[in-house]
């Protein structure tokens, strides 16, 4: 079944649809199908399940939906990705803190002390 229902405007005589054979016809009226207008001025055939479901399909929308019919679909957007060298620098900043500060007190050490 579709997601996106049109509303069921009126039922319609099988007689005076246009556009269909009259074996077309027969075979809908064989199985229990009825012609109904919908919103969209298209003729559809449902059962009386489908008719009622159609009928009641826009009492299921939430409020928030019946009242802001036309807004915008927001996706989420993308985490973005690091570089690999800023990974590396991220994690291992303590790292590079001790090092950094080890060499500067051995060129000190050799400097004065050498």
């Amino acid at each position: 079944m579709p997601k996106h229902r049109a509303l069921i405007m009126e039922e319609l005589d099988p007689q005076s649809v246009e556009g269909l054979t009259e074996t077309k016809r027969a075979f809908y009226e064989s199985i229990g199908y009825k012609p109904y207008l919908d919103a969209k001025e298209k003729v559809v055939w449902l059962s009386p399940e489908f008719h009622a479901l159609r009928i009641h399909a826009k009492c299921k929308q939430p409020l928030i939906k019946r009242l802001l019919p036309n807004t915008k679909i927001k996706y989420p957007k993308r985490r973005k990705h690091r570089t690999w060298i800023t990974k590396f620098f991220k994690h291992n900043w303590l790292l590079f803190i001790i090092i950094t500060v080890v060499m500067a007190f051995v060129l000190f050490y050799l400097h004065y002390y050498m």
